[in-house]
């Protein structure tokens, strides 16, 4: 008698359920980290701005969002961003944004990312 190998079809459902929940899983939280990683490029480029021109707080926030624009960057909001000016002057110094993504998963359920970033070119031009 030889015996029967193999998966059942019951097997088959909770394998196929489960690359289900992690593929719809995946397709959530990559598009945000996606969006993430454009914003740190964004700041790694306002760094070179900040160390080599003097801006004010204005100019800065102007810079950024035109760079948000082109970089399809909608989840960081005004609000989000903190820009310091150096101690004794009037231009920037350091960027901080600070935020959080929310991604509906399943019915009632979100998936929330919260991401920061910050850059402080004071502490470089003191050196």
């Amino acid at each position: 008698m030889k015996q029967q190998r193999g998966m059942t079809l019951i097997s088959w459902v909770v394998v196929l359920g489960l690359i289900g929940f992690f593929a719809t899983v995946l397709m959530r939280i990559v598009p945000m980290y996606q969006e993430y990683y454009g914003v740190v490029q964004i700041m790694e480029g306002m760094e070179s701005e900040l160390e080599h021109n003097k801006l004010t707080k204005q100019q800065v926030w102007i810079l950024l969002a035109k760079r948000f624009n082109t970089g399809y960057i909608s989840s960081v909001k005004k609000e989000n961003v903190e820009i310091h000016r150096g101690k004794n002057n009037v231009q920037a110094t350091k960027i901080v944004i600070d935020y959080e993504v929310r991604v509906p998963f399943i019915a009632q359920i979100d998936l929330v990312g919260h991401f920061h970033s910050e850059i402080d070119v004071e502490s470089k031009i003191r050196r």
